[in-house]
């Protein structure tokens, strides 16, 4: 019987509140942590298109190419690659790239910050003359999920395109901060 007693004690003892404090209030929740945003990425123009006779024996042109970035959300992101290319009737003809190595090489132009709002020129170099569409893409990849995304740079968002005789190489860096 005593054991009985016992037993019954101990569970009504873990079934009570504890002692010492309000017994009417729980504990305060630990706070929620801000979500880190997703990165959100636009791009226009940042002047005219400047068409000069290549340097380099390899491309017929060199295009400078004046740009904006802008991250409007909050979010980061890393800046992988740039992309022209020239259209003749809805076909690929030709295609310049500038990628990761040589955004992220120094000074490393690569990562976008929470609302950057930077001016950037490239150049690329090419050999057609015979296109009737010219499209810039930018690829990114949020530092928040990995997730891969591409932002088009408007052709309309441009100043115009200007002619240069002054002959222009594609440098090892093709992507320079304009300040």
């Amino acid at each position: 019987m005593k054991r009985i007693i016992l037993v019954a004690a101990c569970a009504a003892t873990m079934l009570m509140p504890a002692c010492g404090g309000d017994s009417g209030s729980s504990p305060s929740p630990a706070p929620t942590p801000t979500p880190v945003p997703s990165a959100t990425i636009t791009s226009v123009g940042a002047g005219a298109v400047v068409v000069h006779p290549s340097a380099d024996p390899a491309w017929t042109v060199s295009l400078y190419v004046p740009i904006r970035i802008q991250e409007t959300s909050g979010g980061t992101a890393t800046w992988n690659y740039a992309r022209m290319s020239l259209w003749r009737n809805g076909v690929e003809v030709e295609r310049g790239e500038i990628g990761a190595d040589i955004i992220a090489s120094p000074p490393s132009w690569a990562d976008i910050q929470a609302r950057q709002n930077e001016t950037y020129a490239m150049v690329f170099g090419f050999n057609s003359d015979d296109f009737d569409l010219v499209t810039l893409t930018l690829g990114f990849s949020d530092k928040r999920d990995g997730r891969q995304f591409q932002v088009n740079v408007p052709g309309e968002t441009f100043d115009g395109v200007n002619v240069s005789l002054e002959p222009l190489s594609r440098p090892t860096q093709s992507v320079h901060r304009l300040e």
